[in-house]
Parts: C-alpha cells; structure tokens; sequence
C-alpha cells in the first residue's frame, strides 16, 4: 500500500485507479474526467494534514482519525466533537479520473463539483453545495441541508435530504427519485422509455417538466398543497386531499410518474418541442 501525509500543497500522478474514496470535512472537492493517468492535487489544506493512500487500485483521501464509513453519521455537533479540530480542518481536492471510475465522497461542509463522469457516483455531505455536470451512470446524493445543482444529468438519478433543494436541468433519465423536507424539488429533463420517477416532500414545492410529446403515467398527490398540470390530467378532491391522475400521450413502455406532498405545491409542467431544458419554478 502507497501512503502519504500531505500537510502542503502536492500534485501527484498514479496508475492502476479503478475507484475512488474521499472523506474530508471542509473545503473544496472537485472532480474531473481524463483519459490520462489519474492525476490527484491537494492544496488548501488548514488544520491537521490529509492523508492519501492507494491500495488494490482503491484511491482514498481523508484525514488518519476518519473510519472508512459511518461520516455522515456523525454530523450533529454532540457527535463531531470526538474528532480534533473538526471546525478548523479544510483542504481543496482535484482530482482527474478514469470517466468510468467509482466515487464516493463523503464531506461535512465541503462542497463537490463532479462533471463527466459515467460510473457510479455516491454523494453525501451535510452543509456543502453539490454540483455535477454531465453525470451518466447512477448517481445518489444525500444532504442534511445542501443543495443539488443538476445539468445533462442520465442514467438514474436519488436525490434524499432533510431540508436541500434540487435543481435540474436537462438531461435523459430511466430512473429518478427525489425525497426531501422542506426543500424544492425542480427538474426539467427527458424521459427514458419505461422510466420511473417519484418525488415526495412534506412543504416544498414540486415542480417537474418534461418535453410535450412524451408517454407517461402520472400521480399528483397533496394533503393541503395546490396541484397543477400542464397536461390535463383528471382532478380529485377530498377533504384534506387532493388528487390529480391520468395518461400523457400514447407511446409504447409510457414514464411512471409520482409526487406527493403534503402541504407544498406540485406541478407538472410541458415543454414545448425545441425548447431549451430550464429549471421551472416551484410556485404554482
């Protein structure tokens, strides 16, 4: 096994990366695709000093008190004081990566920038913003009270956080599952035939387009939120409940669509053919 204690900024060039660990606490990650060897740069770094390994192609970035697993776990402040110096560590981590390679970065305020990556990628952090671009393979994200910044996002998409938003914009899903709070839940994106796509929360808004022409199944479920379509789907109100189903368009292997809130709004909006991908608003 390849070790290393970087307390000043280094840049190092490896081979032989078939996954990749990060578990840090403040900071910065970035993450970008390279056909090249694997090439990872610390600097930034405050606090105690970051330590680097590579053992059986597995590249891991995180601190000599950090277990393997169980971070984000321990994100309430109670539970963070066992670790030393917890609100003063920070690095800024760049790395370039195989596109196919695995990822899984765990932080507690750092924020992660992953663009063009096709491979798995599992995401979590309690308070940094998360953006990817361009994500392919399956991605899952989970946040205590960040938020995700979404673009050409495909394949599968889980999003789960207690009060983060999500932001989506473009892309082709098959799968698609958002669960938040009291945070809003925005998406325009194409739909994979056959795709599933389900969006709970409990006050924010929902609101997802999709392009006009598309096949889909649609349940739109509210307690006390408002529910609006852009497709005529057939309405249902109940005391303290309120319903809105039915068919979109009339294609083979048809989207299955689901919301549910209970007191924020959901909409499901269309997007005119040509029309450019835009996060919609969540207000209706």
């Amino acid at each position: 096994m390849a070790r290393w204690t970087i307390d000043q900024p280094t840049t190092r060039t490896l081979d032989g990366i078939v996954s990749l660990r990060i578990r840090i606490i403040g900071g910065h990650v970035n993450i970008l695709p390279t056909d090249d060897p694997v090439t990872f740069e610390v600097s930034d770094i405050v606090g105690d000093p970051v330590l680097v390994t590579q053992e059986a192609g597995i590249l891991t970035v995180t601190y000599d008190d950090l277990t393997r697993s169980g971070l984000l776990d321990r994100l309430k402040p109670v539970q963070l004081k066992g670790y030393k110096d917890v609100g003063r560590r920070s690095a800024t981590i760049s790395l370039r990566i195989p596109r196919d390679c695995p990822v899984e970065v765990t932080t507690v305020s750092a924020s992660i920038v992953a663009a063009g990556l096709t491979g798995k990628a599992r995401l979590r952090t309690a308070t940094g913003d998360i953006t990817v671009d361009g994500l392919t393979g399956s991605t899952d994200v989970n946040t205590v009270s960040a938020g995700l910044d979404a673009r050409a996002t495909g394949g599968s998409l889980h999003f789960n956080s207690i009060s983060g938003d999500l932001a989506l914009a473009g892309g082709r899903l098959s799968d698609f599952a958002a669960k938040t709070g009291s945070g809003r839940l925005l998406a325009d994106v194409d739909l994979a035939p056959a795709a599933r796509v389900s969006f709970a929360s409990v006050s924010g808004s929902v609101a997802l387009r999709i392009p006009a022409e598309s096949s889909a199944t649609a349940e739109l479920r509210s307690a006390t939120g408002t529910l609006d379509s852009g497709f005529g789907l057939d309405r249902r109100d109940l005391p303290g409940r309120s319903h809105l189903s039915g068919k979109i368009g009339s294609g083979v292997d048809p989207a299955a669509i689901s919301a549910t809130t209970v007191s924020g709004a959901v909409s499901l909006l269309r997007r005119d053919p040509d029309a450019p991908a835009a996060i919609p608003r969540g207000d209706a």
